[in-house]
């Protein structure tokens, strides 16, 4: 750590706090504009159709970092998790820093810069007990358990105090991947003393504590064993203790197991490369299955949260080109379903149950396990590591805000609400706000990065609420109409009660008579033929729709 360090020590959220998603923090130490910074996560978070329809991926808006990266240290990494790093084949250029990550997570960041084409020195593999030096941080990973191989915690110092960030946890003793939970670490850290702890908070609403995924093993190894035809199993493709569980009870079953989505088997041979598993069983080709009694077949697909273009909604709707699923076949999901994609997950239940397979899910049977803690294991974290201020990170604002009531209520001197752009002092005589930063989200829509204000998302979700009509007109020097009107439209009925004709014949009669109206002056100028004709169609689609589309015009003027 740098000798001479002086000066706040901060913390700034730029994506995870306020949502749940998106991870990316930064600490600060210094005076401002003189500050020495370490980023901690850089993660995704993921569209829907009803805030971002048409886009993918959600990234933090960096404008903050971008302007203070002369002095940013490197960028450290928890887990392999997409909102913890999965931004950074996107905007890792800008920032060009080290970044820091455990053996599973580096090869992951590797891969992801190779799809990418970026060049992998930056990434900087780091092991248990190893501390990294980072201008006046010194940054070390703590092993914990979660829902993905070498989940950590980071450990924080620097001369204004440790600061503990979570990341994703449970403490699991079993996890059946990678070794089980240690506390010992984390009761010498209590004792050598934390200043603050940034504490995961998704769960911080569930009672008790987080399961343990030698709890499902009986429940999984039950319904594949009582399955009279096919199984297919979906989860989380990062989930490797559970892929490993259901492939090896499925291989106990008599069953061949075959790993369908590119997700899930660039998952299994991460963790084969690195060692995390190296006895996971033997796989069949898709091709293979073909050849194999249904009643001997387990299939691990990928599309837990129902997406669109994942293996299992592939499966169901017909357009898989080697696996089918028949009537008597079951599907198990072993998983969680996360809050926005229910309705997705839901549409999948149905379209498999039309079709005579048999859903299983985590509410018929305890067939699912968190990855996060819940009240009894987060308190026992305060209990244990007796911080002076708590500030809870990745969740949404009523998650934020209960895990600051719950906190104060067990025992923390001191509980921070830091929303997203929130610039947290954790060093002064009480911990606090003391200024705030501009942040937000960028939408990688396609390949192209799109700002929140640029109006991009605000006009595709108008178009799908209210659909959108062309209008082509061609006029000459006096702006007399030389063909009739050219319309066309787009997300909007073709027919309706009462219609003489279809709208687009109606919009096309309202525009002919306004412009034969139109006063001689208006008709020679360009914008002025656009609003005669934009208010023409939006009369009539007000009128018989009882919506206005979006409306473009074209105005084609010939002159002799």
């Amino acid at each position: 750590m740098t000798e001479n360090a002086a000066g706040p020590l901060v913390y700034v959220p730029l994506g995870g706090a306020g949502e749940i998603g998106m991870n990316c923090y930064l600490y600060g130490l210094g005076e401002l504009h003189e500050r020495c910074w370490i980023m901690v996560e850089l993660g995704i978070g993921f569209g829907t159709f009803e805030t971002a329809p048409g886009v993918e991926l959600i990234l933090p808006d960096l404008t903050f970092a971008f302007e203070e990266k002369e002095r940013l240290e490197g960028i450290f990494i928890t887990h392999a998790h997409e909102d913890h790093l999965g931004a950074l084949p996107y905007l890792w250029k800008r920032l060009g820093v080290p970044i820091y990550a455990r053996p599973f997570a580096a090869e992951i960041i590797r891969r992801k810069f190779a799809a990418a084409g970026i060049e992998a020195e930056a990434v900087r593999q780091v092991e248990l007990g190893q501390r990294i030096e980072a201008g006046a941080f010194s940054v070390e990973w703590l092993d914990v358990t979660h829902s993905i191989p070498e989940g950590s915690m980071l450990v924080i110092r620097s001369d204004a105090g440790t600061v503990l960030h979570t990341g994703d946890f449970k403490f699991d003793p079993d996890p059946q991947v990678g070794p089980a939970f240690d506390p010992d670490p984390l009761r010498k850290l209590g004792e050598e003393g934390v200043l603050a702890v940034l504490c995961d908070s998704t769960n911080v609403f569930l009672p008790g504590r987080a399961g343990s995924e030698a709890e499902i093993v009986d429940n999984l190894r039950k319904v594949i064993a009582e399955a009279p035809l096919a199984v297919a199993a979906t989860c989380f493709a990062s989930n490797i203790a559970r892929l490993r569980t259901l492939a090896t009870v499925a291989q106990e079953a008599g069953r061949s197991v075959v790993v369908v989505g590119r997700a899930m088997r660039e998952m299994i041979d991460v963790a084969k490369a690195t060692g995390i598993i190296p006895d996971f069983p033997d796989v069949v080709d898709e091709e293979q299955a073909a050849d194999i009694p249904a009643e001997h077949l387990f299939y691990l697909v990928t599309g837990s949260q129902g997406e669109g273009r994942a293996a299992l909604a592939r499966i169901a709707n017909g357009s898989h080109p080697t696996v089918k699923l028949e009537e008597g076949d079951t599907v198990i999901f072993s998983s969680k379903t996360i809050p926005g994609n229910e309705g997705a997950v839901f549409r999948l239940y149905n379209r498999l149950s039309e079709q005579g397979v048999r859903v299983v899910d985590g509410d018929m049977m305890r067939i699912h396990v968190s990855g996060h803690a819940r009240r009894d294991d987060i308190r026992w974290l305060y209990e244990t590591v007796k911080p002076k201020v708590a500030v809870p990170i990745h969740g949404e604002h009523r998650h934020l805000a209960e895990h600051v009531r719950a906190a104060r209520e067990w025992g923390v001197p001191e509980a921070v609400l830091a929303p997203n752009g929130a610039v947290v002092r954790l060093d002064g005589r009480r911990a606090e706000i003391v200024e705030h930063v501009e942040t937000g989200r960028v939408y990688m829509d396609g390949n192209v990065e799109v700002g929140a204000l640029e109006g991009v998302v605000r006009d595709r979700i108008r178009l799908a609420w209210n659909g959108h009509v062309a209008v082509s007109i061609v006029v000459d020097e006096e702006g007399a109409l030389l063909a009739d009107p050219e319309v066309v439209c787009t997300g909007a009925p073709l027919d309706g009660e009462g219609w003489h004709a279809p709208l687009d014949e109606m919009i096309a009669e309202a525009v002919d008579e306004a412009l034969e109206t139109a006063p001689a002056s208006a008709r020679r100028s360009d914008d002025d033929l656009e609003q005669i004709v934009r208010r023409a169609t939006r009369r009539v689609t007000m009128q018989r729709w009882g919506k206005r589309p979006i409306t473009s015009v074209l105005v084609i003027r010939l002159e002799d």
